[in-house]
């Protein structure tokens, strides 16, 4: 038992220095036929995505995830994506959901090469899960990170969202063979 809660005290203490180095990647694209902006966070994500599109890396935006849908298009209008440049998928509550869902946007858009814009702690899954379930479509991530996270409040909330991010990476591993 006290072998195990030093692992734990180790982990607890370890984890926060490291999990950037387990979770986080990059593979920019210079051009391609669209950008994804994943839900869960209506801030950050739109406003990289808007500035991807403005920078001309995209001709098309697609917003995928319920909830906060509505919210992340308003504010990738309100940065300068004109709104038929803009496609929604509300209906999606996962990650995996977002690729599945998104799928037949993306065909019938005849895009081919597509940008991911999710969270720090976010990219590896995401880009492993489109990549498997939408493979005939080459995919990009970057990652996108809020202010209020290089506050000391707010980091110790980006921790907890990527020690959440470990558990959810295992639970695809295991169950849809993701990793």
């Amino acid at each position: 038992m006290a072998f195990l809660a030093i692992l734990l005290s180790a982990f607890v203490v370890i984890f926060p220095s490291q999990w950037r180095r387990l979770f986080v990647v990059e593979v920019p694209m210079e051009k391609a036929d669209a950008i994804i902006v994943l839900g869960g966070e209506a801030d950050g994500r739109p406003r990289e995505a808007a500035r991807l599109y403005r920078a001309g890396v995209a001709p098309l935006v697609f917003v995928t995830g319920i909830g906060d849908a509505a919210a992340t298009r308003k504010v990738l209008l309100s940065a300068g994506v004109p709104p038929d440049r803009i496609v929604v998928e509300e209906a999606s509550c996962s990650t995996i959901q977002n690729a599945d869902f998104s799928r037949p946007l993306l065909g019938k858009s005849g895009v081919k090469r597509a940008l991911i814009v999710t969270s720090s702690f976010h990219t590896r899954r995401a880009l492993a899960t489109f990549r498997k379930r939408i493979p005939e479509i080459e995919f990009g991530v970057v990652e996108t990170r809020i202010p209020w996270w290089d506050t000391p409040q707010g980091k110790t909330s980006e921790d907890r969202f990527a020690l959440i991010e470990a558990g959810k990476t295992i639970v695809y591993w295991l169950f849809y063979g993701i990793s």
